[in-house]
């Protein structure tokens, strides 16, 4: 029922959204209309397909139904897949009462909903947070034989959950990562045999080609990922040297740190953090790729909850502002106030990529003392 009256209200509200679900459903037409994918042009942003040859096989349904109807079932199900995330990772991080977990995921439900990544997601009818709940499910619950294969699926759909690989490695989860990279090179496949021109097209090169994503880095202020806040900096000088040398860095620590994370405060902790490494050295992380907040809101405020830690639920509380208000901010100043954009938004949107580098450095430092700790006491008692 919340799923549903949170549909009817996100219709009503935002009549003019949904500009990704119109790409996913114009790419689903080309699909059945045997047109190059990577030809398409929609809406009056001159938006590009960018998804890969198997992601646009998946969004053929959406070819059969008129634009309206693909609105409301996409909305309903992202919403639907929200609510299912939250019951997940409500009852993952604690409560087990079946009573107290729905009101816990009532509650967090209200929180989570109006977040800047979450509504754009919503508003743009991306598809987001379907994927997050995938990897999720995929890499949390249970280590069976077929664990990982969702995720290599996913990132078939979208290369940023490629990320996961390595972490799966480096966390020892050998047969997770073989499963995953099983499941990435089947969508391969499955492109190259119903599409070939299109594929060929896409892992020829397109699928590297920025270009089709972000045309004037320089001036975008939504790239909330490492490259994005480097093209927003002042002066006349070339950002790639520098982005390379951080994404060496920021990828290999934060993979470490991420699996290190996993060892010591489990599994879902750990694949959010390694999320969160994913997004800050992609070369495009829009607000919506963020939807890794949820996650981690939800982890953050289970832990300040169960230290009663005044500093910590500050902390939850200023995050959640930071999610909500900065992104608003940036887009009602860039389409009703244009001629007031200027540098003072670097640091407004910018601080979801510094929110990143802060919980991988937080995160690194806890880990660090309580090793230390640990081993203090063990020195004591020997």
């Amino acid at each position: 029922m919340s799923g549903a009256l949170a549909a009817f209200v996100v219709n009503v509200v935002y009549a003019e959204g949904w500009v990704d679900l119109e790409v996913y459903r114009e790419g689903g037409v080309a699909v059945l209309q045997r047109t190059s994918l990577y030809d398409v042009v929609v809406g009056k942003y001159s938006l590009q397909f960018t998804y890969s040859p198997f992601a646009a096989l998946l969004f053929t349904p959406l070819a059969w139904v008129d634009m309206e109807i693909a609105i409301a079932l996409w909305v309903m199900i992202s919403i639907l897949a929200l609510e299912v995330l939250i019951w997940l990772l409500v009852g993952r991080v604690a409560v087990k009462s079946g009573s107290r977990r729905a009101t816990y995921t009532l509650l967090a439900f209200i929180a989570i909903l109006p977040l800047y990544p979450v509504m754009l997601t919503l508003w743009n009818g991306q598809i987001g947070i379907i994927l997050l709940l995938a990897i999720v499910v995929d890499l949390t619950h249970g280590k069976g034989k077929w664990c990982g294969i969702v995720t290599g699926i996913v990132a078939g759909i979208k290369l940023t959950p490629l990320i996961f690989i390595p972490y799966l490695l480096i966390t020892r989860r050998f047969r997770a990562a073989l499963m995953a990279g099983l499941g990435f090179l089947g969508t391969v496949a499955i492109g190259f045999l119903l599409l070939p021109a299109d594929s060929r097209d896409y892992w020829g090169g397109k699928f590297f080609d920025t270009q089709r994503v972000i045309t004037d880095p320089e001036t975008n202020y939504f790239n909330q990922s490492i490259r994005g806040v480097l093209f927003l900096m002042p002066g006349s000088w070339s950002t790639t040297p520098l982005w390379l040398a951080l994404c060496a860095v920021v990828g290999a620590g934060g993979l470490l740190v991420a699996a290190w994370t996993a060892k010591k405060a489990g599994e879902l902790a750990g694949v959010t953090a390694c999320a969160i490494v994913g997004l800050l050295v992609s070369p495009v992380s829009w607000p919506h790729h963020w939807v890794w907040c949820i996650p981690l809101l939800v982890l953050w405020a289970y832990r300040a909850q169960r230290l009663d830690a005044t500093l910590e639920k500050v902390g939850v509380g200023f995050l959640w502002f930071i999610f909500l208000l900065p992104g608003y901010i940036t887009l009602a100043t860039l389409f009703i106030y244009p001629s007031h954009a200027g540098m003072w938004l670097t640091p407004l949107m910018g601080s979801y990529v510094l929110s990143g580098l802060l919980t991988l450095l937080v995160l690194a430092f806890y880990l660090g003392r309580s090793d230390r700790r640990r081993r203090k006491l063990a020195s004591g008692g020997d």
